[in-house]
């Protein structure tokens, strides 16, 4: 296995026309089919007032764009979900044994990719797959898997909204049934990841304070 970075540029897609007329980062925490032939994405929105609202708006007003649900997270970064007509990369990379870590909009209007390969020839037959749907993609870094690749995107960023939102505030603000639904998972699924997220959350204090106590 093999962390990989790959730079893509998506034919006619909303997140390439966005980025072409916004700066601020879109950050992908979740990409998956939805419908015949379109994607639903789990999004993080780094922007301030009317910035903010001119991005959503233009991507509400998307052709591709079926549905936007926002919710603010601190000040200066929304989570959004955003589901789409048609998405061929996503369909690729899920017909695929890579695994997507870390994603983000470029202002290029490209996006970049971080995955963890899967079996030999998971990265070609990606490579392929994305080019058949006309991707254009730039192979910008391989390397091997550190142990700081296995505490994942997905779990750094339902801890961070879980404690941004209240979870862990005594009483709590939010609680595991209203997450779960923000991030379109089941409750069973969403505890799995917080554990996980939360065990090496502390080992890694424990870690650096081990000398204190």
């Amino acid at each position: 296995m093999m962390e990989v970075t790959l730079r893509i540029r998506m034919p006619e897609n909303w997140v390439s026309d966005i980025g072409k007329s916004h700066e601020a980062p879109i950050k992908f925490i979740e990409c998956m089919p939805h419908g015949e032939s379109g994607g639903r994405s789990l999004v993080e929105i780094d922007a301030t007032g009317s910035d903010m609202e001119r991005l959503v708006e233009d991507i509400r007003n998307h052709p591709d764009v079926c549905k936007v649900d926002v919710s603010p997270l601190t000040k200066g970064s929304t989570l959004g979900s955003i589901v789409t007509s048609k998405c061929m990369a996503c369909r690729a990379l899920t017909g695929s044994d890579c695994f997507l870590t870390t994603a983000k909009s470029l202002d290029d209007g490209r996006v970049e990719w971080n995955l963890i390969t899967g079996q030999d020839g998971s990265l070609a037959d990606l490579l392929e797959k994305l080019e058949t749907v006309g991707c254009e993609v730039e192979l910008k870094k391989t390397a091997r898997i550190s142990s700081k690749s296995l505490m994942t995107t997905r779990q750094g960023q339902i801890l961070k909204a879980a404690y941004e939102r209240g979870y862990y505030d005594h009483p709590k603000r939010i609680n595991m049934k209203e997450l779960a639904r923000l991030f379109g998972i089941s409750q069973s699924t969403l505890a799995e990841i917080m554990q996980r997220g939360e065990r090496k959350v502390m080992e890694q204090h424990f870690r650096e304070t081990a000398s204190d106590i």
